[in-house]
């Protein structure tokens, strides 16, 4: 018997974006949304930096997430220096921005990007969160790179659970843990709810790591961050 998503129960996308594509892929499929971010970004000052000339003394440029994306000067300063997206995600943002991309590991993470690294012992600057996992900086600098890590900003958790999503949260069937910065706002927001049958798709390993440890282990962990990888986890927990 084939499972109707219409009569599933709802499922978190903790994102403001109606717009958003995992929260349109899991809408088109039939699932009913509810989207909310639980997290708000902190730019911090050496967001400053990014405007310096100085810095972009680099041979690559190493985005490993969307916002950082719209923290960059526009035009880049150097404008010969190359340009790695850790995933499509990221690509398209940057493209969005005109600037253009000349790396996406085929594996879209951290990971994959140090492990199909095409740029040799080069210098890189990498702009990331401050909570970002030392995964890129340390394989690169393995694989001789210098790499100037700055931390551009941060994820806070909001100050409470969205009404929205409070309201609706006895009958919520997922949650997508697109980061674990998600993870950890979302465990210590809904703690005065509690826990029914809630089930959890990590957006990664990364994350999916965060979560065990964290005591919520994820039902399942999308094998790439895109649209049809979280509708697909989405869909092993349902069928």
């Amino acid at each position: 018997m084939t499972t109707n998503p219409a009569d599933q129960p709802p499922v978190v996308v903790p994102r403001d974006d109606p717009h958003d594509k995992f929260v349109t892929t899991l809408k088109q499929a039939g699932y009913g949304v509810i989207h909310k971010a639980l997290t708000r970004t902190v730019t911090l000052p050496d967001a400053d930096k990014l405007s310096d000339p100085n810095l972009w003394q680099a041979d690559w440029l190493v985005i490993t997430s969307k916002t950082t994306v719209g923290l960059l000067p526009v035009p880049l300063p150097n404008p010969s220096i190359r340009v790695a997206a850790v995933g499509s995600a990221t690509a398209r943002a940057l493209t969005k921005r005109g600037i253009a991309v000349d790396f996406v590991p085929q594996d879209h993470s951290g990971a994959g990007l140090v492990r199909q690294w095409p740029g040799g012992a080069a210098r890189v600057l990498l702009p990331v969160s401050q909570l970002a996992a030392a995964t890129v900086p340390e394989g690169l600098t393995k694989a001789g790179c210098t790499v100037n890590r700055l931390e551009v900003y941060t994820t806070n958790a909001v100050a409470e659970l969205p009404e929205v999503i409070a309201q609706s949260w006895p009958s919520v069937g997922v949650v997508i843990v697109t980061a674990s910065s998600v993870g950890r706002a979302l465990i210590d927001l809904v703690e005065p709810y509690g826990w029914r049958r809630q089930k959890l798709v990590a957006l990664g390993k990364p994350t999916a790591k965060t979560l065990e440890e964290l005591g919520h282990p994820a039902d399942a962990v999308a094998s790439s961050p895109t649209p049809e990888s979280v509708l697909e986890a989405v869909e092993s927990l349902v069928a």
